[in-house]
């Protein structure tokens, strides 16, 4: 039975893993055996990640490295296809990649600029679409399937205040899951979304939910009344990576508390 939730030799790419809850991913993927790429916006915090992933997941002599890293911008597409021909290259294939990479903006909607919606569009549903776009391309080519899970969230199924962009991003990530699983399915592609509630990692810059009162109201509405921990985000990460979740396509996992329960 525990084999189902066995990752040993999986290869997976996870981009926006130099923090948060991406680096909890990247460390549960590795404590089930897998090898990860990790990926950040800055070169600096990507190389710092994933030389601390390395030294608690050193590889023998002569084996290849538990961990590899590559920087850069999601949103640009070479560097998505680059993510790829990394994990090949270094690990010698790719099984599963994580499109986690996001950015978010807390304002009222009529305050919002052209330019802040562009970009949260652009890094949170453009940014996960070209690197599992990549992946299936090669997988396609590869006649070799594979696995893809992005980064929801419980703002894309219900509405919450001052997020609206970032609603919209997620919302579109729920729509590009259903859509990419039901047309990549032949090619034994499968395309799943964790989708994140309240977590006690504050995402970069995000500090309005932090405030006492915001604090209370989460707690109020999430039946489980407290926050995630970011390993309790990652580990549906890895679950879907795995083995068990091999008939589970086109799914959101709820990983929320129960806040869109109620």
């Amino acid at each position: 039975m525990s084999k189902l939730f066995d990752l040993t030799g999986c290869v997976a790419v996870v981009t926006g893993s130099s923090r948060g809850i991406g680096l909890a991913v990247a460390r549960t993927l590795l404590a089930q055996g897998a090898r990860v790429l990790v990926n950040g916006y800055d070169e600096a915090e990507t190389a710092a990640a994933a030389e601390v992933l390395r030294a608690r997941h050193p590889h023998g002599p002569g084996e290849r490295p538990r961990v590899a890293a590559l920087a850069g911008d999601v949103t640009d597409a070479d560097l998505a296809r680059g993510l790829v021909e990394e994990a090949v290259r270094v690990f010698g294939h790719l099984d599963h990649v994580v499109c986690n990479a996001g950015i978010d903006i807390i304002k009222p909607a009529v305050d919002y600029t052209p330019e802040e919606w562009d970009r949260i569009l652009t890094v949170n549903l453009r940014g996960a679409f070209q690197p599992a776009q990549a992946a299936a391309r090669h997988w396609i080519a590869a006649g070799s399937g594979g696995s893809v899970t992005m980064t929801s969230s419980i703002a894309g199924a219900v509405g919450i205040p001052t997020l609206a962009p970032y609603a919209a991003s997620k919302g579109g990530v729920n729509q590009l899951v259903r859509t990419l699983a039901a047309e990549w399915a032949e090619h034994r592609i499968r395309v799943n979304a964790v989708a994140p509630g309240y977590v006690a990692n504050i995402m970069d810059a995000v500090t309005a939910h932090d405030a006492p009162a915001s604090d209370r109201r989460i707690r109020t509405f999430t039946p489980l009344g407290r926050r995630a921990t970011v390993e309790e985000i990652a580990a549906p990460y890895a679950f879907l990576a795995s083995p068990a979740a091999s008939y589970v396509t086109g799914s959101i996992l709820s990983v929320d508390g129960g806040y869109t329960a109620t």
